[in-house]
């Protein structure tokens, strides 16, 4: 196997709320935040009230109106009244990938195989498709299991408005759903596809691609990350400053971390003083913070759609919590961090 995509086994039933969580966004727009007190994962709401009382080993954040949890040695889920159900394997209508033995395959929400796990390895599905590998090379099948490009590519990534990046023995490339190159010669960057625009390198530049493979925006600065609201981060230098989708800049290069924009709002730090500041670039309110994770939230299917009320943040010390929108820390800053 020459890359390890994912987790399998019952480690895929919470890998995707990891996957979600991994920048500390919460996952929907209004379901409950997932804390922990006296050693136990429980839930608040967006005002800071507990509504589930803390009594799981381990719990994920909430996507698509579940979260799933560890209580007396097992994983289940639970609904948004805290009401313990059978361990639901997906997330809305979508399957996922799960193990037998060495090989892969894909279920709905009960655990039941609707596509057979004949494959090594394999992707989450993502804009209708889901990456898998067979043979140690990697193709796409659709939700039928229907192979839809052939096992050619070293590796595969997601889908994304249309596009995907994948690796060949000349290095990366971006495809169409067909499997058509659609452009070659640069490296996928960070961040995803989003808002048309594609994060790329070459050397030690980035910029960004439109969907076409031209390039949009030149690559002319030293890291950047994915277009959310119309504006991306990107750094010249030792500094962070925003653009917009033409490639202008909106807000100057002043910033020693800066984070995506959601709910017109978007957690930066410069020197000692860090917070939330508005697109003019000016703080709204003011945070002590090391870094923010931003007003992101996501679907029933794990894919970012909407801004949120909430945004998690940790201290230079390791302290966690969670901010509203009006700079009102509802839960925290507290030692006790949920392992995500």
């Amino acid at each position: 196997m020459k890359k390890a995509m994912i987790l399998t086994g019952v480690a895929a039933s919470i890998l995707l709320p990891i996957l979600v969580c991994a920048q500390g966004r919460p996952s929907e727009k209004n379901g409950p935040l997932v804390v922990i007190k006296n050693g136990k994962y429980g839930y608040i709401n967006h005002q800071g009230k507990m509504v589930i009382k803390p009594r799981f080993e381990w719990g994920s954040d909430f996507i698509g109106g579940s979260a799933n949890v560890f209580v007396c040695s097992r994983m289940v889920s639970i609904n948004e009244l805290g009401r313990i159900l059978p361990l639901r394997w997906t997330i809305g209508n979508e399957l996922s990938p799960r193990s037998v033995g060495n090989n892969v395959g894909f279920v709905d929400a009960s655990g039941t195989f609707i596509i057979p796990a004949i494959y090594e390895e394999a992707l989450e599905f993502a804009d209708g498709l889901a990456a898998v590998e067979v043979h140690e090379l990697w193709g796409f099948i659709d939700a039928s299991g229907h192979e839809l490009i052939p096992p050619i590519f070293e590796s595969a990534y997601y889908f994304r408005e249309g596009i995907a990046f994948a690796k060949t023995n000349e290095g990366d490339v971006l495809i169409d759903k067909t499997g058509a190159v659609i452009v070659k010669g640069y490296q996928h960057g960070p961040g995803i596809i989003a808002e048309g625009r594609v994060p790329v390198s070459r050397g030690d530049k980035y910029g960004y691609l439109n969907l076409h493979g031209n390039i949009a925006i030149p690559l002319e600065y030293d890291s950047l990350y994915s277009f959310s609201s119309g504006l991306a981060t990107v750094k010249k230098g030792e500094k962070w400053g925003y653009i917009d989708r033409d490639g202008y800049v909106r807000i100057p290069f002043i910033f020693d971390y800066a984070g995506d924009f959601a709910s017109a709002l978007a957690p930066v730090r410069s020197g000692d003083e860090s917070g939330f500041i508005d697109k003019s670039g000016k703080f709204v309110f003011h945070l002590a913070f090391d870094v923010a994770s931003g007003f992101l939230t996501y679907d029933d299917e794990g894919a970012f759609v909407a801004d949120s009320d909430v945004s998690r943040f940790w201290a230079s010390d390791g302290e966690t919590g969670y901010v509203n929108t009006s700079g009102k820390v509802i839960w925290g800053p507290t030692k006790e961090v949920p392992d995500h």
